[in-house]
């Protein structure tokens, strides 16, 4: 066999092996080497609910896949892949929210072509705080539920709720309470939580309320106490020290009626014990003792009250006192027996014998401590003594003592409470009932048959709901009888059984219940369209009972049949609605009646609960007030409300038959009407409306009227507060200091009742001056010796010429 070399191929061949040799040795590491990421986050602190944005720019990019893996705050790890990177570059979207809960730092790694790159940032947490305004808790009080977040939403339609739960001791849900969502659209918000609907259907004990927002979860724990307990008693005697024979006038205050009797023992100093039942009918009650200091010693008291007992002693002395008080009628009483702190006690002071120019009065606290007399001078059987109890004064049962010519008398009070808000213990709001102006269908030829509802318009039209009649019935402000429109029917104009109205600017719609519709009509009863059938779909209606308008133009109809309020453009286009569902804790039972203040939150009526219900015009919830009862603040089966250009709300309360005042917190201001037919009477008021001059309209169904009240102001008259009246009283008698008397002063210009020149002012102060001289003339006015026009015109002089000054 014959072999033969190529020499020259040989050769070329050993140099292809070494540059393929090379290439593998120095080329393919340069090429890596070549390759750079770039991997920066938008931000290095994401929100809480914030989507990851990380933008990549790789130089060296040929092509293909980048992979990446995130390690979240725990440590845990989730991955994938990009590709398609336009010019190497490429933002990187992580979709997330703040419902993972992962907060705090994260990496990401990115790898391409065996290159790695970590990108670092932060996602800040939720801060969730919540606060309780106390730990204990009794049926009838209010918990105040204060929530902060560090994120929150401005936008509240868009904004996250919060979920607010009620849990026992056990960890269980609580009994017949809703979630409450409450949307986080406010650095703090605040919800009002009525212990009432928790104790309704669970028992008294320890719960915790829990918020959940996200999946982030804060609790404050509570208790709900067992009110017998609170029950306190203060015993005191009319005397300290008798003498054999002796009658005993004990005086008992309690902290509430709970029990219609208790039992008294007396325990004699040789230890005899007597057992007397009393009966309890009011928080202060008196026991008149005979034949109980027989013989001399210290006798013991124990007194037995839904379950609470409070003990007392008293000296029976053998040897008659050396100090006989003068035998006259002098008698003590205060204006109520239960005082916040910074509130005023007016003690009223009546006596049928003038036997000493002054008269002394102090103070004991709870402890024994007796305070300094005070002096003040008697001119009449009468006198009213002012005294203000100071905001960090002791809580618990007090005693003013009073000492007339020798004759000593004390009443029993409690201090209990948060403060008063000083900026509330004066204000002309509750200066006096509303007067009344004019009636209609009141002895008048226009008669009405079951009236409803009733609105105003921008010329202060008005216009009534005549139901039984079927129609619509206008008057102009004076009451002169303009026309009417409707009649019985189901075509267009016609009604059955309508309740409701409303009036903007050019149009009137009217809630004809009976068929579940709304009519819209033009100021002249010209019929313009309708909208609504009977269903429960959206934009449908069972019972629509009344209806307003928002600042935004939208219409807001109550459906009572539906429980529920449903929202409409102008034109009757469907929008949406505000369920019962989303507002647990205000507990929708069949809304009445619904009308919006300046600032576009909306009021409702929810005649079943006997509660009013402040909603933000998005339907947030805000607070609620009133309770059932015939008391001040208490509603019985109200029905209407009416909002004035101050923010004042009127309330119809229908089984009341009264007409309640509030401001626009929720805090009672007055309440005028009673059961009967005759004028300033009502016998079911179910409307309510006020004009541009904030006069009042009550439309009665049951007395088939409609009448017209007014504020003093409106009448042009000159109305001075009470309380001022008192004030010069008192200090024309020397019982309260110059200042105070000022403070009235202040008062009326504030309340432009007295106009000084522009540029002057008054305050009070410890360097007020004020001529004596001018007493004369306020025991005058306070006499009533003049008027309150002559009156504020004289001090209006005095401030002008710098007679009074400060």
């Amino acid at each position: 066999m014959i072999y033969s070399y190529d020499a020259d191929n040989a050769v070329v061949k050993s140099v292809l092996y070494l540059l393929a040799l090379v290439a593998l040795i120095f080329v393919i590491p340069q090429y890596a080497d070549a390759i750079t990421i770039a991997a920066t986050p938008r931000t290095t602190h994401f929100g809480p609910n914030d989507w990851l944005y990380i933008d990549l720019k790789i130089d060296g990019y040929v092509g293909g896949t980048v992979i990446w893996t995130a390690q979240r705050p725990d440590n845990s790890t989730f991955a994938g892949s990009l590709d398609q990177f336009v010019g190497g570059k490429k933002t990187h979207l992580i979709n997330r929210d703040a419902f993972d809960n992962y907060f705090g730092n994260w990496t990401i790694y990115y790898t391409y072509n065996g290159v790695r790159q970590p990108a670092s940032f932060v996602v800040d947490p939720i801060i969730l705080s919540l606060k309780l305004d106390k730990v204990l808790y009794y049926d009838g009080d209010a918990m105040k539920i204060d929530i902060t977040s560090s994120y929150y939403l401005p936008d509240a339609a868009r904004a996250e709720y919060y979920h607010i739960n009620f849990y026992n001791n056990k960890g269980i849900l609580a009994k017949g309470i809703d979630t409450v969502y409450l949307r986080a659209h406010q650095p703090t918000m605040i919800y009002d939580f009525l212990i009432d609907d928790l104790v309704r259907d669970n028992p008294l004990g320890k719960y915790n309320v829990k918020v959940q927002y996200y999946n982030v979860f804060v609790e404050a724990p509570f208790e709900v106490g067992d009110i017998e307990k609170r029950m306190t008693i203060f015993v005191g005697t009319d005397k300290s020290t008798y003498n054999v024979g002796d009658n005993v006038d004990l005086n008992l205050i309690f902290s509430k009626v709970r029990e219609s009797g208790g039992i008294i023992e007396i325990t004699d100093p040789s230890g005899n014990t007597t057992a007397i039942t009393f009966p309890v009918t009011s928080v202060a009650t008196k026991l008149h003792l005979e034949k109980v200091a027989a013989t001399p010693g210290k006798y013991r008291l124990s007194i037995y009250y839904a379950g609470a007992t409070q003990t007392g002693s008293f000296i029976v002395e053998s040897t008659t006192s050396t100090k006989i008080e003068p035998n006259i009628v002098l008698e003590l009483s205060l204006d109520k027996q239960r005082y916040r702190p910074s509130e005023i006690i007016n003690a009223e002071i009546h006596t049928t014998s003038l036997i000493a120019n002054s008269l002394s009065f102090w103070f004991e606290d709870p402890t024994g401590k007796q305070g300094s007399k005070l002096a003040i001078p008697i001119m009449s059987g009468n006198t009213v003594i002012p005294h203000k109890i100071n905001k960090d004064d002791m809580q618990g049962p007090w005693k003013m003592h009073i000492d007339y010519g020798g004759a000593t008398r004390y009443a029993i009070f409690f201090v209990e409470g948060e403060p008063v808000d000083s900026t509330n213990i004066i204000t002309s709001e509750v200066v006096a009932v509303p007067k009344l102006l004019l009636t209609l269908g009141f002895g008048t030829d226009v008669k009405f048959k079951n009236p409803r509802g009733i609105a105003v318009d921008s010329e202060d039209n008005i216009y009534v709901v005549d139901s039984g009649n079927s129609q619509i019935k206008k008057f102009d402000s004076t009451g002169k009888f303009l026309l009417l429109w409707g009649s019985s029917g189901t075509g267009y104009g016609q009604f059955k059984n309508p309740t409701g109205i409303f009036a903007d600017q050019k149009y009137i719609y009217v809630a004809d219940t009976g068929n579940a519709r709304i009519q819209k009509f033009d100021k002249n009863g010209n019929f313009v369209y309708s909208w609504g059938t009977f269903g429960d779909e959206p934009g449908m209606f069972r019972t629509p009972v009344a209806l307003a308008g928002s600042k935004l133009g939208d219409l807001f109809v109550s459906d009572s049949g539906q429980n529920k309020i449903l929202i409409f453009d102008s034109n009757g286009q469907y929008k949406d609605e505000i369920r019962s569902l989303l507002t647990a804790a205000a507990k929708f039972t069949a809304t009445n009646y619904v009308t919006f203040d300046s600032k576009n939150n909306f009021y409702v009526i929810v005649s079943n609960d006997n509660r009013v219900l402040q909603f933000s015009d998005i339907g947030t919830f805000i607070k609620s007030f009133g309770t059932s009862g015939e008391r001040e603040g208490q509603f019985n089966k109200p029905s209407a409300i009416a909002i004035d250009s101050r923010g004042n709300l009127y309330v119809t309360d229908t089984d009341n038959h009264r007409v309640q005042k509030f401001d626009s917190r929720g805090k009672f201001l007055v309440a005028w009407g009673s059961l009967g037919t005759g004028l300033v009477q009502f016998k079911e008021p179910v409307g309510i409306a006020v004009d541009s001059k904030n006069n009042v309209y009550v439309v009665d169904r049951t007395n088939n009227n409609v009448q017209k009240f007014a504020p003093y102001s409106a009448l042009g008259e000159i109305v001075i507060p009470e309380w001022v009246r008192n004030s010069a009283k008192w200090w024309a008698q020397g019982a309260i200091l110059d200042s105070d008397f000022v403070s009235g002063i202040q008062y009326m210009i504030k309340q432009k009742i007295i106009n000084i020149p522009k540029g002057e002012s008054i305050t009070t102060g410890s360097n007020v001056t004020v001529p004596s001289w001018i007493k004369i003339n306020a025991g005058w006015w306070a006499d009533k010796k003049i008027s309150d026009k002559d009156f504020a015109a004289g001090i209006q002089y005095l401030v002008s010429r710098g007679i009074i000054k400060v």
